[in-house]
């Protein structure tokens, strides 16, 4: 085995706990959608649109988000050191003249207002229900992904505007373990070396990704968001710490989702794993899971054909 440096091996441990922790959960059927791209996915095979960005201004933060199409609402809310543009699949490959895709960037993220905010789920979901006040949005289906997913939970507890959730790999979900605080350390620790700019966060970065995007239809994805290492560390720092808190598990809020719930499930991902989640995915009042085998973290960027496809099924459905 090839002998890394210590911070490099500080990260391989954090990540042999991930997959150490992996407990068994008691299983019941779950609803298991096919997965075929010629029957049931939209082809996104023509190159993806430029989309131009609006802008809002929210608690004297500008928020910019994109905005296209007629019909159902559907708000996508991306994952920490991501972007708006990690759906750009989705206005290439849904029926805009049926749907309406919205995707805003998170504070700090994008070409949103950078402040060096805290970054959380919690603050999040402040600004997604000024957003949705202020635009006027009703009947809104959200898109979310890991902090994004986590968000979306937050805004639609008790919320009836809401009308449905599409969730990939959410935060918040996971069952808390005796090792949890470690693995959470490991990766603030990791993330903070890119914080203070260190030489080799860059290739440690770059190896992390290819665990969270590591399809090949998210290469060029995943090259800009690496490209950016040093920049997002610092919030990367800041929603890992966010994980810690008691306030970022959403579980609690379980019982006040009514309405039904779609899981895109990334059955690669070490950071988000499925079976550390599904004790809670179980009790949901009205869920539907579809599981991807090979992808790692975010559907919409590394399979998104079939991800758009099971998405439109979902809405069908509501």
């Amino acid at each position: 085995m090839k002998v890394l440096p210590l911070h490099h091996a500080a990260v391989n441990v954090v990540r042999f706990w991930l997959v150490c922790i992996l407990f068994a959960s008691s299983q019941r059927e779950c609803l298991l959608w096919a997965q075929n791209t010629n029957a049931n996915s939209t082809k996104t095979n023509q190159p993806l649109p430029s989309i131009a960005d609006k802008t809002t201004t929210i608690d004297d933060i500008t928020i910019a988000y994109k905005d296209e199409g007629r019909g159902q609402i559907l708000l996508c809310l991306h994952a920490v050191g991501h972007s708006s543009k990690d759906f750009q699949s989705l206005y290439a490959g849904m029926p805009l003249d049926k749907v309406r895709v919205i995707s805003l960037d998170f504070p700090e993220h994008g070409k949103s207002t950078r402040r060096n905010h805290a970054v959380s789920a919690t603050y999040f979901r402040g600004i997604v229900q000024k957003f949705l006040e202020k635009l006027d949005l009703k009947n809104v289906v959200i898109i979310g992904n890991s902090i994004g997913g986590a968000t979306a939970i937050k805004v639609a507890a008790g919320n009836p505007n809401i009308k449905g959730l599409a969730l990939s790999n959410p935060g918040g979900l996971d069952a808390r373990g005796m090792f949890a605080p470690m693995v959470l350390d490991g990766m603030i620790n990791l993330f903070k070396r890119g914080a203070n700019g260190e030489s080799g966060f860059q290739q440690e970065f770059n190896n992390y990704y290819r665990d969270v995007l590591p399809s090949k239809e998210a290469d060029a994805r995943r090259t800009e968001i690496c490209a950016d290492a040093y920049q997002v560390a610092p919030m990367l720092v800041s929603a890992w710490e966010s994980f810690k808190q008691d306030e970022e598990d959403v579980r609690p809020l379980i019982g006040k989702i009514t309405c039904p719930v779609l899981f895109t499930w990334c059955m690669k991902d070490k950071y988000v794993q499925f079976e550390r989640n599904l004790a809670a995915i179980q009790q949901f009042q009205e869920y539907q899971l579809v599981k991807y085998e090979n992808l790692g973290h975010t559907p919409y960027v590394e399979q998104a054909d079939v991800f758009i496809g099971d998405v439109l099924k979902f809405l069908e459905s509501l």
